[in-house]
C-alpha cells in the first residue's frame, strides 16, 4: 500500500507523551510469556527466516495487547528514503510491503531521534495516520539498531481509550527490537545470498553457452564467479554474526549430532572454551564430562530420533568447571526436500537468575500469608478504588464468607447500619487523599453478632511512587468495649447507690434529731417512752443497713465461707418463712407453702440458704399490696430442687428483668414504688446460690402482673437408713459397722485419720498410693473411700475413676480429701465420680453429718 507523502506538521512535541511511561502504574512482568515469545522467534528463525518479522509483529501485538503492530525499516531509492513495512499484525494486518516516505511518517522522528517514543493522537502532526477507523490513540515505537544506527522500527498501536501503554510495553518492545533487528538482518543477508546464487547460476549457464565463443573471457569469468563466492562467504559470515549477537545459545548440529555452529553465547552457556564445540554437546558429552546431571544429550537424541521438536524444556545442567545453571531449553529439527531429518538447532537461555528471584518471591509470598493466615486479626489489601484484593484467612473465617465474595466493594456490607456512612465516608477520603486512616465501628461475625473493631488502614505505592491501594488490620475489641460499658455502668450504679445511701441514712436520722429536740423540750420527760422505743427502731434501721454493707462487702471479697452439712429442705423452708413471718403478716399477705411428699437433702449453709430464701420471702412482701398472696413451692427436677417463690404483686418492668441481680439495683425505683434498702439484698441471694452451686431466675410478665423467683440447687444424697440404725444404736460408736479406706500419701495424716475413724467405732485402713488403694478394695470392701486428690504417678480423680469404671464397686461412696476448695475444684471431684467433697483438714462433724451420724 503506498502512502503519499505530505508536509509533515511541526508539532511533534505536541503528541510525544514519552515520559508518561514511567508515571503510569507498570503491570507486572510476565517473563514466562516473554521467554515463550523468544522461543517461538528462535524456532521460526532456524525454521523460515523469513517468518521472523510476521511472528514478531504477531507476538509484540498480543504481549503488549495491541490493537496493531507491526516492523518498519528504512530504504533509500535514487536519493529517496522511506520506511517498508516488513510485517503487520492487527488492523494492518493485510498490508505487508506498503511503504511510506521517510519525512511524514512517525518512524522517521524515533530514527532521527534513535529513542524510544510514545505519541498519543499522532493524526495531529502526521496526516498520514488520519482518517483509520478505530483512529489511532496511542502508538508505542522503538528503534531497529544495527551496527549502533537505528535502521527501522518496531510499533504498536492501542485504539481503545482505555490500553495505555506502560514502562513494561517499553521494555518488552525494546528485548523484542533487538531480536527483529538481528533477524531482519539475516532475512536480508539470505535474500542478498539467495540473489547472489541466482545470479551466478544465471552467468554460470550463460558462459557455459558461449563458453566456446569466449574462451578468451574465461579468466574475466573465474575472477566474477571468484568475486561471487567472496560475496557468498561475506554474506554467511554476516549471516553467522547476526546469530551470534542474539542474547540466547544457539548450536546447530547435524543428523549425528555434531556440533556444526555455535554462537558465543552458547560457548559462555556450557562452560566451554571460545571457538571450540561446547562441552555440553554431542552424543558423548556426558561420559567425557563426567556430568553427575542430566545434560542436553539426551533431549537432543530424541529430537534427532523422533523428529518432534521439544519446546521450553528446563533443565539443570552442571558445566566442567562444576558450577550448576538452570535453563530454558528448545530444539527444533532441520529437514531436507524430502522431510528427512538432517539436523538440529538448539536454543538455550539461562534461567538461573530468574528461577533464584521467582524462588525467593514464593518464598517470601509464602511467609507473607503463613503469618498474615496466623494472627487473630483481620488483614486486607485495597486496591486504589477501595476494593478488596486480599484478604486473609481469619477475615474469611470470621465472616463466613468465600474468597470471592468479599473481592470488590462487597465489604462494606459487613458494617453495621449505623456506623456504615461515616465509615465508608472516611475511608474513601483517606483513599482520595492517600493519607493513613483509622476508625472504631461494629462488623457482623458469621455467626450474626456485631463485633467492635479498631481498623487501621496505611497508603500502598508502587515502586514506580505511584499510589496502589491501602493495606490495613482490624483488631477485635469487643471485650474492651464491653468492659468500658460495663465500668460506666459500675460508676453510674455507684453513683446512685450513693445517692440511695445518703438517702437511707437520712431517714432514721430525721426522727433522731427530731428526738433529742424533743427530750430537750420541758415536757420532753412525758414522751421519753414513747420516743425511745423510736429511737431504738430507727437505730436498728441503721444497724441493718450497715449489715447489709458488710455482708455484701463480705461476699464480693470471698471473704464468707461456708458451713455445708447435709440439710432437710423442710427444715431451711420453715426456718425462713419464720423469719419473714412477721413483715409478711405486717403487709396482711396470704402465704402458701407447698413442699413435696419426699424429703429432700442437701449440702448446704443452713445460715446462707435461709437467707436466700427470707430474702425473697421479703421481697415480695414488701413490693405486693396489702393483702396479696405469696407462694413458696419446692419440687425434685432430677438431681436438683427447684424453689419458685411467686407473688401477684407490681411485678418488674420487662426492661429491667436482666439487671435485678445487679449490685445497688432496684427495679421498682425509676417507677417510684421503691420500699428503701440499698438494692443488694437480691445481688446476695445471687452470689450465696451460685457458691451453693446453684442458680437463680426472676420472671415477670410485666409491670402490675406479679413476679417469680425461682431457685435451683443441687440434691444431696440422702443418708443410708442401714446406716441411720446403726449410727443411731451405737451409742459412743456412731462409725460402727462401717469399712472406711483411707487413702493419702501423706502417711502421717493418712495414718491419724484412721484412728480417728477407728476410735469413732469404723473398721478403718490406711493406704499411701493410687494401686494400693486397687489392691485394698477387694479385701477391705470399704462402705467409704476418703481419697486423697494430689497424690504422685496415680492421683485421686484417677483412682475414682478406676473406682466408678468397675461395676463391683457401684455401692461405693467416695469422698474427696484436698487443700482446694473452690467451685471448680468441686466440679472437677463431681466430674470425676466424687459423692462429696471435705476440704483439709477434716472436719469430723461434717464427715459425721454426710455420713447420717452423729458424734
Amino acid at each position: 500500500m503506498e502512502i503519499p507523502p505530505a508536509a509533515a506538521a511541526s508539532c511533534v512535541d505536541d503528541v510525544l507523551i514519552t515520559k508518561e511511561l514511567e508515571r503510569r502504574p507498570r503491570r507486572a512482568p510476565d517473563y514466562a510469556a516473554e521467554n515463550r515469545a523468544m522461543a517461538a522467534l528462535a524456532r521460526q528463525l532456524a525454521a523460515d527466516p523469513h517468518g521472523v518479522p510476521r511472528t514478531l509483529a504477531e507476538l509484540v501485538l498480543e504481549l503488549c495487547d495491541a490493537g496493531s503492530a507491526g516492523i518498519s525499516l528504512l530504504e533509500e531509492q535514487d536519493g529517496r528514503r522511506y520506511f517498508r513495512w516488513h510485517a503487520a499484525a492487527g488492523l494492518f494486518a493485510d498490508h505487508p510491503g506498503g511503504t511510506i516516505a521517510f519525512d511524514v511518517s512517525p518512524c522517521g522522528v524515533v530514527v532521527d531521534r534513535n529513542q524510544t517514543m510514545l505519541m498519543r493522537y499522532g493524526e495531529r502532526c502526521f496526516a498520514a495516520m488520519a482518517g483509520f477507523d478505530p483512529p489511532m490513540i496511542e502508538s508505542l515505537l522503538v528503534p531497529l539498531t544495527a551496527q549502533g544506527r537505528a535502521v527501522g522500527t518496531v510499533w504498536v498501536i492501542s485504539h481503545r481509550p482505555d490500553r495505555e501503554f506502560d514502562a513494561e510495553d517499553a521494555r518488552v518492545l525494546r528485548n523484542l527490537a533487538d531480536f527483529a533487528a538481528a533477524a531482519c538482518q539475516a532475512v536480508v543477508a539470505l535474500d542478498e545470498t539467495a540473489e547472489g546464487r541466482r545470479e551466478l547460476e544465471q552467468a554460470a549457464e550463460e558462459r557455459a553457452r558461449v563458453l566456446a565463443e569466449h574462451n578468451r573471457m574465461l579468466e574475466h569469468e573465474i575472477a566474477q564467479r571468484r568475486q561471487a563466492d567472496d560475496a557468498l562467504r561475506a554474506s554467511e559470515q554476516r549471516y553467522r554474526d547476526l546469530i551470534g549477537a542474539i542474547p540466547a545459545g544457539v548450536v546447530a548440529c547435524d543428523a549425528a549430532g555434531t556440533v556444526v555452529f555455535h554462537n558465543a553465547c552458547a560457548d559462555a552457556l556450557c562452560g566451554g572454551p571460545p571457538g571450540e564445540a561446547p562441552a555440553c554437546w554431542g552424543p558423548e558429552a556426558c561420559a567425557n564430562n563426567g556430568h553427575r546431571l542430566e545434560n542436553f544429550t539426551a533431549p537432543l537424541r530424541e529430537v534427532l530420533a523422533g523428529g518432534q521438536p521439544i519446546v521450553d524444556r528446563e533443565l539443570t545442567i552442571e558445566r566442567p568447571d562444576g558450577s550448576r545453571i538452570d535453563v530454558l531449553l528448545t530444539i527444533t529439527p532441520l529437514r531436507d526436500h524430502a522431510g528427512v531429518v538432517t539436523g538440529a538447532v538448539n536454543i538455550v537461555q539461562d534461567i538461573t537468575a530468574r528461577k533464584r528471584i521467582e524462588d525467593e518471591l514464593r518464598v517470601s509470598e509464602q511467609r507473607f500469608r503463613t503469618l498474615a493466615n496466623t494472627v487473630p486479626v483481620l488483614i486486607w489489601q485495597n486496591d486504589e478504588a477501595g476494593r478488596n484484593v486480599f484478604v486473609n484467612q481469619y477475615y474469611l473465617d470470621f465472616t463466613g464468607k468465600a474468597f470471592e465474595d468479599v473481592m470488590g466493594m462487597g465489604w462494606h456490607e459487613l458494617v453495621h447500619p449505623d456506623d456504615a456512612p461515616a465509615y465508608i465516608a472516611d475511608y474513601m477520603d483517606a483513599v482520595r487523599t492517600r493519607r493513613p486512616w483509622r476508625n472504631v465501628d461494629r462488623v457482623r461475625r458469621r455467626d450474626g453478632q456485631w463485633r467492635w473493631f479498631d481498623s487501621y488502614g496505611q497508603p500502598l505505592f508502587a515502586p514506580d511512587g505511584s499510589y496502589a491501594g491501602h493495606v490495613g488490620a482490624s483488631l477485635d475489641i469487643t471485650d474492651a468495649v464491653l468492659a468500658e460499658q460495663a465500668l460506666k455502668e459500675t460508676d453510674r450504679r455507684k453513683d446512685e447507690f450513693l445517692a440511695v445511701l445518703a438517702h437511707e441514712l437520712r431517714n432514721p436520722l430525721a426522727p433522731i434529731s427530731n428526738a433529742v429536740h424533743l427530750l430537750r423540750h420541758p415536757d420532753g420527760r412525758r414522751r421519753a417512752d414513747r420516743l425511745v422505743e423510736m429511737l431504738g427502731r430507727q437505730v436498728r434501721q441503721m444497724i441493718k443497713l450497715v449489715d447489709d454493707l458488710l455482708e455484701i462487702s463480705r461476699i464480693t471479697r470471698d471473704k464468707i465461707e461456708l458451713h455445708r452439712q447435709p440439710l432437710l429442705l423442710a427444715d431451711v423452708v420453715h426456718g425462713a418463712v419464720e423469719t419473714s413471718r412477721p413483715l409478711i403478716d405486717q403487709h396482711h399477705h396470704q402465704l402458701d407453702v407447698r413442699l413435696p411428699d419426699e424429703a429432700l437433702t442437701l449440702n448446704a449453709d443452713s445460715v446462707r440458704l435461709t437467707q436466700v430464701l427470707a430474702n425473697l420471702l421479703n421481697n415480695a412482701a414488701k413490693y405486693t399490696d396489702q393483702g396479696g398472696r405469696i407462694t413458696l413451692e419446692a419440687r425434685r427436677d432430677g438431681l436438683e430442687v427447684e424453689i419458685a417463690v411467686r407473688d401477684n404483686g407490681i411485678g418488674i418492668p420487662a426492661g429491667h428483668l436482666p439487671a435485678v441481680f445487679d449490685m445497688f439495683t432496684q427495679a421498682h425505683r425509676a417507677a417510684g414504688r421503691g420500699q428503701g434498702g440499698l438494692g443488694i439484698g437480691l445481688a446476695m441471694v445471687r452470689s450465696l446460690v451460685q457458691m451453693h452451686g446453684g442458680t437463680v431466675e426472676a420472671k415477670s410478665a410485666g409491670t402490675g402482673l406479679g413476679s417469680e423467683f425461682v431457685v435451683r440447687l443441687p440434691l444431696a444424697e440422702p443418708p443410708d437408713a442401714a446406716h441411720d440404725g446403726a449410727a443411731a444404736g451405737a451409742g459412743t460408736a456412731p462409725l460402727a459397722g462401717q469399712r472406711i479406706l483411707v487413702v493419702d500419701d501423706n502417711q502421717d495424716a493418712a495414718d491419724t485419720l484412721a484412728m480417728l475413724l477407728d476410735a469413732d467405732g469404723a473398721q478403718a485402713r490406711a493406704v499411701y498410693d493410687g494401686p494400693s488403694a486397687l489392691t485394698a478394695l477387694p479385701i477391705l470392701r470399704p462402705h467409704t473411700v476418703l481419697l486423697d486428690l494430689g497424690m504422685p504417678d496415680m492421683d485421686g480423680l484417677d483412682v475414682a475413676r478406676r473406682i466408678r469404671a468397675d461395676p463391683a464397686w457401684s455401692g461405693v461412696r467416695i469422698v474427696a480429701l484436698t487443700g482446694w476448695g473452690q467451685e471448680s475444684d468441686r466440679e472437677r471431684t463431681r466430674g470425676a465420680g466424687f459423692d462429696f467433697h471435705l476440704t483439709k483438714p477434716v472436719d469430723l462433724d461434717v464427715l459425721h453429718a454426710w455420713l447420717g451420724t452423729t458424734r
